[in-house]
Order: C-alpha cells, then structure tokens, then sequence
C-alpha cells in the first residue's frame, strides 16, 4: 500500500508540475509544447521500462522529433472564405520560428519524412535543430518566473544528451494521451495570442485539424495502394471490400493521433464504425503484427508516395503500449460487430 500511495503522490505531483510549466514558463514561441509532446511520444516509441530508473534521450532524437511535429506547418492557412488570404502561421513572437523553415524545405523538396530520413539534408538538419534545442528550449522548458523546476531532467546542459529523472518516462507513458491534447489546446491558445495570426485563423477546430489532424487528404491517396496490399479484403473480417473501403488507424487516432503508414488498414465502412475508437481484439492485433511484419518494405513504399510517415518498430511499441495500459485497467476491446471482451 506504501509503494502505491508513494506512486500515486509522485504522478500528482508531475502532473501539478508539468501544469505549472505550461501556465508560468516564458516562451517566445511554440517549441515549449512541441518539446513536451517530442518526450511524451519518445518514452512511447523508444519503450524505456517503467521500473528504469532514469532514461536517456539523445538531443539528436528529439531534433528528429521536432522536424515530424513540425512537418507541414509551413502550408499556408487560411479560412479559405471569399476575400481572405491564405499565409503561413506566425509560430514566434518575432520571426518565424527556425524550425518551422527547416521542416517545410525538407517537406517540398522531399515530400514524405520518410524519404526524408534517408537524405543528408535530413541530417544536416537534425543537427542545426539539436543545436537550436542546446542553446534554448531545453534549457528554458523548467525554468519559470521566479524558480526552476527541475522535473523532469537536470536543468543544466551536459553533453549531447537529456536524462529524465526516475519515474519520468513512466509518466509521460501512463498520461500520454492527456499530457497531448493539455498541450495542443495551448500550443492553440499561443497560436491566437501571436499578433500577426489573427486575420487568417479561423476557428479553433480549423486550427486544431490543420496542426494535429490526420491529414485526410494523404490518407485518400494512399487508399489504394493499401487496398490493393490487403488483395481487396476488409482487414477485421476478411470479406471483399465492396468499393474502396475506409482507411482505418488500427491504433485508433484517438489514443495516439500520429500518421504511422504501419498504423492503417483497409476496412468494410460498417467494421470501421463498430471499432471506432476502441481497440481491436487480441487476435487482430496478432495479425497487425503479422502485417506489418510481412509487408514492412511495401508499407515505406506507401508512406514515402503520400508523406506519410513509415517506422514499423514506432508503431509496435505505441501498440504494446496501448495494449498494456488496456490490461492494466482491463479495458473492453473490440471484436466483430457489436460484440467486445474484457482484457485480463
């Protein structure tokens, strides 16, 4: 019972300090919550033990990170009403921030991040922008108007590399899903606050899709390919796709919005609906890994066609750590139609 009431204190406790850091630190731009969002998918995706003491994330990784959560931003924005004028959102208080420009170079000459990786310019870039997160919002992410923090990592720099303190990564884990929609809605609210937005936003869901959405429109394009990958066949029950069928996020968007081409599948639209946003049943998730498994290098193909991103071992890991937090509440999964089961 100690060890439990010493963890539950210690998440509070995270989650009090990481509200504390979004409210009060001082920030100029939006690397703040791109930074947060970089570590929450990181201790997911690099699948560090709960029971590890401290975790250690290379400067170089986050940089990467940074560039796919930036990827696209550079698109202009507008509410597309009669008049208005389509521009890039302002992202710094100043100028635009440095990021924002390496990220979209890379998209239009490069179009998916996948292709990306494999280009010098990638890494050329991954190590301007690791040099931008040394000098700045590592460094500053803790530090608040009056004291500094120092809760997640130490606050001070020491080579090329961050250490989260012990239980950090496990918290990023366990709240992931709330730690990134707390930060999108601020990265939002900053968007608004910039002077030079507030002509060409419009609503906050506008907004909302634009920056965090799923792209619908890469999704589309890749459809077919996908279709054709699956022989035509829904892949929850197995029976000829009647017309295109609808992609599906197998790890529903909803507990992990990120465009993992290793992520979608091709289902009956009556399949999708029923699934929604629950996960599949354990038998589905066997075959997923199969899938992906099996069609590992066509899957790139796709996500470097339509810029999406391609990372088989990324999408595992999200999905053991989907399942796990599923078992660990023993969530209901979904099976066929109406019918569900309880994870022990």
């Amino acid at each position: 019972m100690a060890n439990e009431l010493d963890s539950s204190t210690a998440e509070v406790r995270f989650l009090e300090n990481l509200q504390l850091v979004l409210a009060e630190s001082q920030t100029s731009s939006t690397y703040k919550y791109a930074l947060l969002i970089a570590l929450a998918d990181i201790c997911i995706e690099d699948t560090p033990p709960d029971d590890q003491p401290e975790f250690t994330i290379p400067i170089s990784r986050i940089a990467e990170k940074f560039l796919e959560l930036y990827w696209g931003h550079g698109r202009p924005y507008g509410s597309g009403l009669p008049g208005t004028t389509s521009r890039t959102l302002l992202q710094n208080r100043g100028n635009q921030a440095a990021v924002i420009r390496r990220a979209d170079s890379l998209r239009e000459a490069l179009v998916s991040p996948t292709r990306a990786r494999t280009d010098r310019r990638w890494h050329r870039d991954v190590s301007r922008v690791a040099r931008l997160l040394d000098e700045m919002p590592l460094w500053r992410l803790q530090r608040l108007r009056t004291n500094t923090l120092d809760f997640l990592y130490p606050a001070n720099p020491k080579g090329d590399s961050i250490t989260l303190r012990p239980g950090v990564a496990a918290c990023f884990r366990h709240f992931h899903a709330l730690i990134v929609r707390l930060v999108q809605a601020e990265w939002m609210a900053f968007l608004y606050d910039v002077p030079g937005n507030t002509e060409v936003l419009g609503s906050a869901g506008d907004l909302a899709n634009f920056l965090f959405g799923p792209q619908r429109e890469s999704l589309a394009r890749a459809r077919p390919t996908l279709h054709a990958l699956q022989s035509g066949r829904c892949f929850y029950c197995a029976d000829a796709l009647r017309g295109p069928g609808e992609v599906d996020h197998f790890i529903p968007w909803s507990r992990y919005p990120r465009n993992l081409v290793h992520n979608l599948v091709v289902a009956h639209q009556a399949c999708n609906n029923a699934k929604s946003d629950v996960l599949a049943g354990v038998d589905h998730q066997q075959r997923w890994t199969s899938h992906v498994a099996r069609y590992d290098a066509e899957l790139c193909e796709i996500g470097i066609a339509n810029g999406l991103m391609a990372d088989r071992l990324a999408a595992l890991h999200v999905a053991d750590w989907c399942y796990a937090e599923a078992r660990r509440i023993h969530a209901d999964v979904w099976i066929m139609g109406k019918r569900y089961e309880r994870l022990a």
